[in-house]
């Protein structure tokens, strides 16, 4: 059931949200799974999912991808999502109703199953997710898709390996926008924040990185792309006030303005992380409209009544 506008986030969530650390004896996975019914609540109505189709086999991995087709008349401006978890957690199914959200703006909505920690380390969710923009300007047009308005897009984890597709190799240049909601963007600077949901913040005991890799890809573009933002398409940089990870979003912000990429900072106040998977909080829909708000500025979005 479509959970009441009226209904609290519950409040263990909102908790999680505020702090990303789960109370004791309970896994942030399982934490987060509780509460699949809330976060996953149907969303508005789209013409089709796609479940899993298959982009690649690789390391004994099924590389694929849901893809979600919004109503109306194709082509559509078409987002490569990944979606976040920590690198280690998180899949398509887990932000269903998000991308159904997204879709219901007038996107195709191609929603990455990349390989994940700590079975699959650094840097194989970033070349998975190099493969799916490549593979999404080649193929998404048989769903629908315009391949001459492709997003990158990405929430926490997702956000950073969006990011760093964009500017770690020359898939940037054929990318109309990127959608980064409340990412990481120096790995290093991030992991006293992510460490309960990384098993720790030290080289041997955090889950991403090889641990002999530590320090040596400190500054890599492909793990922590602030630094090396020149020649990103224009972006949105979405954040909740009281997102303990908020300093990365306004750095790396800054870090655009800096190298001259034309982007929007968006700070919500009193938001937490996630907030987009949180369909009663506020910040939910304030969320969407700034994503739309930027989308239709960019003009790939159209005018509003159009078929």
């Amino acid at each position: 059931m479509n959970p009441d506008v009226r209904t609290p986030v519950p409040a263990p969530l909102l908790e999680f949200q505020l702090t990303l650390r789960a109370p004791a004896g309970i896994s942030p996975a399982a934490l987060l799974g509780s509460y699949d019914g809330y976060v996953n609540a149907p969303g508005p109505p789209v013409a089709a999912v796609h479940r899993a189709v298959p982009m690649r086999e690789v390391a004994g991995w099924r590389l694929g991808a849901d893809i979600t087709v919004p109503l109306g008349e194709p082509p559509f401006p078409l987002l490569v999502y990944l979606h976040g978890g920590g690198w280690v957690m998180g899949a398509p199914h887990t932000h269903r109703r998000l991308a159904t959200e997204l879709a219901a703006l007038g996107l195709l909505v191609v929603s990455v199953d990349y390989r994940r920690a700590p079975k699959h380390r650094f840097p194989a969710a970033v070349e998975d997710a190099e493969f799916a923009v490549d593979w999404a300007a080649g193929q998404a047009a048989e769903f629908g898709g315009d391949p001459s308005r492709i997003l990158v897009g990405g929430d926490s984890a997702g956000a950073n390996l969006a990011a760093c597709v964009l500017t770690g190799t020359t898939a940037g240049r054929s990318v109309s926008a990127a959608l980064l909601l409340y990412g990481v963007y120096d790995y290093h600077r991030a992991l006293p924040v992510l460490a309960p949901s990384l098993a720790g913040h030290e080289a041997h005991t955090q889950l991403y990185l090889p641990a002999g890799d530590f320090e040596a890809v400190r500054g890599d573009p492909r793990l922590s792309p602030e630094g090396h933002g020149a020649g990103m398409p224009p972006t949105l940089v979405a954040v909740g006030g009281r997102d303990p990870l908020r300093e990365e979003s306004t750095a790396f912000a800054a870090h655009l303005a800096e190298v001259g990429v034309s982007h929007e900072l968006v700070v919500l106040d009193g938001a937490p992380h996630a907030f987009l998977q949180l369909p009663t909080h506020p910040a939910h829909d304030e969320g969407l409209a700034a994503i739309e708000g930027f989308l239709r500025r960019h003009g790939l979005l159209r005018p509003t009544g159009d078929s």
